[in-house]
């Protein structure tokens, strides 16, 4: 009898293995918010069921299991992946239920019954958290993210193609490291309406791609005072204040953007009247003596 009890309970800790790993894994997904929070602490629970059902094997004179069912490992939305894990709860209610009928042992049975009250809370907190997580955002709120994300996504472009067409390496370099704090600014928009259950729409907008240093400065100039000018007007409809926060960020970046590009601007026109200014470089070069005809020329005359 012995021999079928440590048979169930090494089924029963492929399923604490295969759950502490599927709950990892979303509650990774969902970054960091309380809901996460809350799944790592449930897949520390079944951390501590796998531990006692793995003394309880070896209290039988049985070798515990680090075998496991493979585990869903599909992207989908929050509220889809919690109630995949409701599911695996209910799997696991059955199972314990199962055993329990089928196990005499009364130390077993209450140890089981034990994980088993534990599963039913587990899939409880799940369904909660999909109907939490299914929230999407208001219409206007992934409106205007994704306003923020087309800008971004534009100016991402722009800006590393005025850098690959500027010809000094500061310079250059200094329009490079904007359009990378650009691409940062793209994540964190696109990862608040991921978070939020919505899409990010990766489309960009009109470009300018010259190899005009200055009508590049001034088209860069151009759409930064732009879009510091509708994150201000936008920031009041916002109610949530992580997403003020992060908008006031992305602004005041974009304000310091327009700083950086002026003085490139600046500079660039600088260097280009003293281009303007420098003489040809044979201008000031003595003249020789004048070179005698050759024999050709004196033949035609006659």
């Amino acid at each position: 009898m012995s021999e079928t009890t440590i048979a169930l309970l090494r089924e029963d800790m492929k399923g604490e293995h295969q759950a502490i790993i599927q709950y990892l894994r979303h509650a990774y997904a969902l970054g960091e918010t309380p809901e996460a929070a809350e799944i790592e602490g449930i897949a520390r629970e079944e951390m501590r069921h796998f531990h006692w059902l793995a003394d309880a094997i070896v209290e039988l004179g049985g070798d515990p299991t680090m075998e496991r069912p493979p585990v869903d490992e599909t992207r989908d939305a929050p509220s889809v992946q919690m109630l995949k894990d409701v599911d695996l709860e209910q799997q696991a209610i059955d199972q314990y239920r199962d055993h329990i009928e089928r196990i005499d042992d009364p130390k077993i049975r209450r140890l089981l019954s034990r994980i088993l009250h534990d599963e039913l809370v587990h899939k409880g907190e799940f369904a909660e958290f999909a109907e939490a997580t299914d929230a999407a955002p208001s219409a206007r709120l992934a409106e205007v993210l994704n306003q923020g994300v087309q800008h971004e996504y534009s100016v991402v472009l722009q800006y590393l193609y005025h850098a690959f067409m500027t010809p000094d390496k500061e310079p250059a370099e200094e329009i490079e490291d904007i359009a990378i704090n650009e691409m940062q600014h793209l994540g964190w928009l696109a990862e608040e309406l991921f978070e939020k259950g919505a899409d990010a729409k990766f489309e960009h907008g009109k470009l300018v791609l010259t190899d005009d240093i200055i009508q590049n400065l001034k088209a860069d100039i151009a759409i930064e005072r732009e879009v510091t000018e509708d994150y201000s007007e936008q920031i009041p409809e916002f109610t949530e204040e992580d997403i003020v926060a992060l908008v006031e960020r992305i602004r005041d970046h974009e304000i310091d953007h327009t700083a950086v590009f002026q003085c490139l601007l600046d500079e660039a026109k600088e260097q280009a009247s003293i281009e303007t200014a420098e003489p040809p470089k044979d201008a000031d070069e003595p003249k020789g003596p004048p070179k005698p005809p050759s024999v050709g020329s004196l033949v035609n005359r006659g």
